[in-house]
């Protein structure tokens, strides 16, 4: 199928490794002028000349300062104004995410907000006049499986998360009549880096030794999470439902949130 992405202009925040590095690499496959964002220039120009990005922006996102910048920088590079908004970027603040609820600070529930939910708004506001003006546009959030289904650990990622979503069903009503669709993904464990740390780290814990990554793979899968899909999700999990929700083709898709995690939350929605 034909997406109808070819010369559509696209920001994916936080795109400089992981999942947003696979949705950048997806989202050029399929033809479209991309921005890599990032806060680290080498890694983001990295990936920026391995797909043939139009450009590289860099900004802190939980500043206004920060997103100024990268709103800037994304504009001159695409030489138009955003149609497509992944909003990636975020993470937990230090260690919060595997802190219980009662040693997560106050300043670590604040950091939070502001890399996540507080930096998708910034982008929203930057980028979305544009595309009423236009009658055309998508945002996509990128959330979290524990935005819906949380545990005892990372309270304050979780909750940021959880706001994100309910921001989607919000602004999709906000925007009715103007072309533009708002919708969620939400990852549920998927491999990177930083998953194969936090792997190691839980492998430890749970007296599993050493295990090798494959290995990791299946016992996290099965004997952690219980995974109807048996295995753990892949970046490019992630970027295919993106490119779906960024298309033309996708405009009766909107305020809605798309688990992609393998079976892990058994919620009916």
């Amino acid at each position: 199928m034909d997406l109808q992405l070819t010369g559509r202009r696209a920001l994916v925040t936080g795109s400089s490794s992981g999942i947003g590095a696979g949705i950048v690499r997806m989202l050029a496959e399929e033809g479209c002028k991309v921005v890599v964002h990032g806060r680290d220039r080498e890694r983001a120009e990295a990936i920026a000349a391995e797909i043939g990005a139009a450009g590289v922006a860099l900004g802190d996102l939980a500043t206004d300062e920060g997103a100024d910048a990268t709103i800037e920088t994304a504009r001159k590079a695409l030489d138009g104004s955003v149609e497509i908004l992944i909003n990636n970027a975020g993470g937990g603040s230090g260690n919060s995410t595997s802190q219980a609820f009662m040693d997560v600070t106050l300043d670590h529930w604040i950091a939070t907000y502001q890399s996540n939910t507080l930096a998708a708004m910034r982008m929203i506001e930057r980028c979305v006049p544009a595309m009423s003006d236009a009658l055309f546009g998508r945002v996509i959030q990128i959330s979290s499986a524990v935005g819906v289904q949380p545990n005892n650990l990372g309270p304050s990622y979780s909750s940021a998360k959880a706001a994100m979503n309910n921001m989607t069903v919000s602004l999709a009503g906000a925007l009715k009549g103007k072309g533009i669709t708002v919708n969620t993904v939400s990852p549920g464990v998927i491999i990177t880096p930083a998953m194969l740390s936090w792997g190691r780290s839980l492998a430890k814990n749970l007296g599993w030794g050493d295990p090798s990554p494959d290995e990791l793979e299946r016992l996290i899968a099965t004997e952690r999470l219980n995974l109807p899909a048996g295995r753990i999700g892949r970046v490019e999990d992630i970027a295919m439902m993106v490119c779906l929700l960024a298309s033309p083709r996708s405009g009766y898709i909107t305020g809605a949130n798309h688990r992609i995690d393998g079976g892990q939350i058994r919620s009916v929605n």
